[in-house]
């Protein structure tokens, strides 16, 4: 099984690439067999998307057909998302724009949102109501707020990050690879 994790800061090594690489090994816990696709949305520096896309060239030939072609073997999407005055990054709604081709079609997805301060929330209730339309990506109904960010350090947090927050994220990882598990066969019968 192939699970996506897709960070959506466009700032480089951001808070967002290192709650990536923490759900990375949260995920290899929960199964050392797990296919893990990281796309660092920062790093990749793709264009906002322009009709030029069809044509083929520059980044959309070889770049963009690697990462369509990973995000297509995916069997979960995981988008991990700072917010940007109360908002979710261009680069965030960018790469929905891209998966045109049926890239995220009937994938189960969870959204990690990540605020420096005590917000989070506005770009979970973003994403929810625009990002799905085209793609056919299915939101799981959990999702992920990590709040002062900085502070955050598995099992050893900050005294602004909530004990129980560990538990939280490896149910919600879970519920994620239990959803992308069981809906392989569906895909087929729709796709």
């Amino acid at each position: 099984m192939k699970i996506t994790i897709i960070s959506s800061s466009q700032r480089q090594n951001s808070q967002s690439k290192k709650i990536s690489d923490c759900l990375h090994n949260y995920l290899l816990k929960i199964n050392t067999n797990l296919d893990i696709f990281f796309l660092d949305l920062a790093q990749v520096s793709l264009p906002f998307w322009s009709p030029d896309k069809k044509n083929g060239k520059g980044i959309w030939g070889k770049t963009w057909n690697s990462i369509s072609k990973n995000l297509d073997g995916s069997d979960g999407i995981i988008l991990v998302v700072p917010e940007y005055g109360g908002m979710a990054t261009p680069a965030a709604k960018n790469i929905f724009l891209l998966c045109g081709n049926g890239e995220l079609a009937h994938k189960p997805g969870l959204i990690v949102s990540v605020s420096s301060g005590i917000g989070g929330a506005y770009p979970i209730a973003e994403l929810r109501s625009s990002s799905y339309k085209n793609t056919h990506i299915m939101w799981i109904p959990e999702n992920i707020i990590i709040r002062n960010v900085e502070e955050f350090n598995p099992g050893d947090h900050g005294s602004n990050i909530p004990k129980w927050i560990d538990s939280r994220i490896e149910y919600v990882l879970n519920l994620l690879v239990a959803y992308a598990s069981n809906m392989k066969p569906l895909r087929k019968i729709i796709n």
